[in-house]
């Protein structure tokens, strides 16, 4: 399968907190996990799982090779089908890692040596380009902090970087502050112009729910306005979202997509809600998706009304004069307030309409979609292969590429990811790599001209 050897070799959605496999993480703890601050991952465990672990004890067990302690270690970190599509449950497993990581950062002041280790590993593994993305601690007290972590990250990475090997960076910024973090971003990008050529983009991520893509206006904007005042420095979006998105119905879930890839991002994360069929997607959860916020159900008919023609034209019926009167009476209520709206057998056809409609307006756009299989299996609630969203997406003339997210805690690599979307699919090697190409041309910072 020679054929698919571009897409094993070129990673463009992975998370570097992520990136550690259990064995990394024996081999981090090994002299030091009696003195680590593990309190983040014991308190943000026993909320998501209900049982309070014992960091000290499952790294004694796994070091000392006690019958059981190895599986005890990999159950309380590799995040599985059984965990069942729970952001808490993921981030309070990853957070085992993020403890070990932050004890060689602040404690050790050897975070380099970490890093060091998951660019090794994708090395040893065939990569040849990866785009790696991490998120700082963020606090608007705390610059300083953010700054100097994603400094060492940019710098390990720019050393790592050779002929046979490429690393790039794409900084993570907080929903919640996106246009600060990005104002941080580029004081040090002056600051430091021998990392120019490593960190090529931003990434917004974390916990999408609560946190529309048009509050990121400001930010795409400022973005492509120094873009322009700066080509030789201009930096990428990619945002995750239509990852997980229960507190909203399926049409805002759509829109979300939409909306973030006319604002700018140049690759979406995951979209699941571009390509899960509806009634699979309502299927996940009793009442999933029938509520949302009054103020999401008030975006979803001025987006209806501003994209009336090509809603009609793909076979969506825009009721204009209903949907007035009921925006009227939506404004009344407090933006808070929960709006129900079951759904019908019609209704599940729109969406599947509205779902082709924003496919083919990211294909004119130019927007990738980076689809990750085992994340959005366990992670975004997938409920099978069949009805994966790769492939609706294969499917449809959107541009495409393969991640695995975040490897380590999935113990999943780029390749068995490839192969999983290759047997899939149904297809021939060579007709699958035709249709993804090769994927560095999604690469970012590809519109710099230095």
């Amino acid at each position: 399968m020679k054929a698919l050897e571009p897409l094993r070799q070129c990673e463009l959605h992975v998370h570097l907190g992520g990136c550690l496999f259990v064995d990394d993480l024996l081999e981090l703890a090994r002299d030091v996990y009696a003195r680590v601050d593990w309190h983040l991952f014991v308190s943000s465990y026993a909320r998501a799982f209900g049982v309070t672990p014992d960091p000290v004890q499952l790294f004694r067990r796994a070091l000392q090779q006690r019958p059981g302690g190895l599986e005890a270690l990999r159950r309380h970190y590799v995040f599985t089908d059984q965990d069942g599509g729970d952001f808490a449950r993921f981030q309070a497993k990853l957070n085992l890692a993020i403890c070990l990581y932050r004890h060689w950062w602040l404690a050790m002041g050897r975070e380099e040596e970490v890093n060091r280790r998951i660019v090794e590993r994708h090395r040893r593994e065939g990569t040849r380009y990866v785009e790696y993305r991490a998120m700082a601690p963020y606090g608007p007290d705390n610059p300083e902090g953010f700054l100097a972590f994603h400094t060492l990250v940019a710098r390990t990475l720019h050393h790592a970087s050779d002929r046979s090997f490429r690393a790039r960076y794409l900084i993570s910024v907080p929903r919640w502050a996106g246009l600060e973090a990005y104002c941080l971003v580029r004081q040090l990008l002056a600051e430091h112009p021998e990392l120019v050529s490593t960190i090529v983009g931003l990434d917004f991520c974390f916990f999408e729910e609560g946190h529309p893509p048009a509050a990121a206006a400001p930010v795409f904007a400022r973005v492509e306005r120094d873009n322009r005042a700066h080509p030789e420095q201009a930096l990428d979006i990619a945002y995750h979202v239509g990852e997980i998105y229960d507190d909203k119905s399926l049409e805002s879930a759509i829109r979300w997509c939409h909306e973030a890839a006319e604002l700018g991002a140049r690759r979406l994360g995951h979209a699941i809600a571009l390509g899960l069929d509806p009634e699979v997607a309502l299927g996940r959860r009793p009442g999933a998706h029938e509520r949302e916020p009054a103020s999401e159900r008030l975006a979803q008919i001025a987006y209806d009304l501003e994209h009336r023609q090509a809603l009609e034209a793909a076979g969506v019926e825009v009721p204009v004069a209903a949907l007035r009167r009921e925006q009227q009476d939506l404004k009344r209520l407090p933006l808070k307030a929960v709006v129900t709206r079951p759904y019908s057998a019609a209704r599940l056809a729109e969406i599947r309409r509205r779902q082709d409609l924003v496919l083919v307006r990211l294909a004119a756009l130019g927007t990738v979609i980076e689809t990750c299989p085992t994340s959005n299996l366990r992670l975004g609630d997938v409920p099978g292969p069949a009805c994966h969203p790769v492939q609706r997406f294969l499917a449809s003339d959107v541009p495409l590429v393969i991640g695995a997210d975040d490897p380590g805690i999935f113990a999943v690599t780029l390749a068995e990811e490839v192969d999983w979307v290759h047997r899939q699919s149904g297809w021939s090697a060579a007709r699958l790599a035709r249709r993804l190409g090769r994927p560095q041309g999604w690469a970012c910072g590809r519109q710099r001209h230095v």
